[in-house]
């Protein structure tokens, strides 16, 4: 049964290589609208993310991102542990640098996040919340039937202190 599932997801990943392009337009001027899976950066500084992008045109995308990442946290020697929960929103725009499917791309984005701690002692909550600028770049390939992988790193400053990350994500346009 698994061997059957192996044989069908690489005969869709050769279809979608194998697909001749279209000379006339490239893949983000036929497949406009894309939902897609982000690990670390997508949205920036989040674990993984949902996110849904617009191609507005060949060389510009535009794109919302949301991720929620929660846990507990304890110290092993003093007993004391708190539950934390991390929420991103975060809303950007990529400008691709060629006409094709397979491009280099810059990016620059607004992102919030919210960090909210309950400690096991005490009972009241402690809360941060900010903003930041970011940017960054990758490489971005889109295919003609709509399967999007990217790879990319985003970095933002504040106060000082530059945080960086790679990370990379997984889609489909239509």
């Amino acid at each position: 049964m698994k061997k059957t599932y192996w044989i069908v997801g690489v005969l869709l990943v050769l279809q979608t290589l194998i697909v001749v392009p279209n000379a006339s337009a490239n893949s983000r001027d036929s497949k406009k609208i894309g939902l897609s899976i982000g690990f670390l950066t997508e949205p920036y500084v989040g674990a993984i993310g949902y996110n849904l992008s617009y191609n507005l045109a060949h060389f510009l995308r535009l794109g919302v991102g949301y991720a929620s990442l929660s846990g507990t946290a304890a110290d092993p020697t003093t007993g004391i542990s708190a539950d934390w929960s991390l929420k991103t929103f975060a809303v950007d725009a990529k400008g691709f640098i060629f006409n094709c499917n397979f491009t280099p791309f810059v990016n620059v984005g607004f992102s919030s996040l919210t960090l909210t701690g309950t400690p096991s002692i005490g009972g009241s909550s402690l809360s941060f919340s900010g903003s930041t600028i970011y940017y960054g770049g990758g490489i971005d390939w889109q295919t003609d039937l709509g399967f999007n992988l990217g790879v990319e790193y985003k970095t933002a400053s504040k106060n000082g202190t530059s945080l960086g990350l790679p990370g990379f994500y997984f889609g489909w346009y239509f």
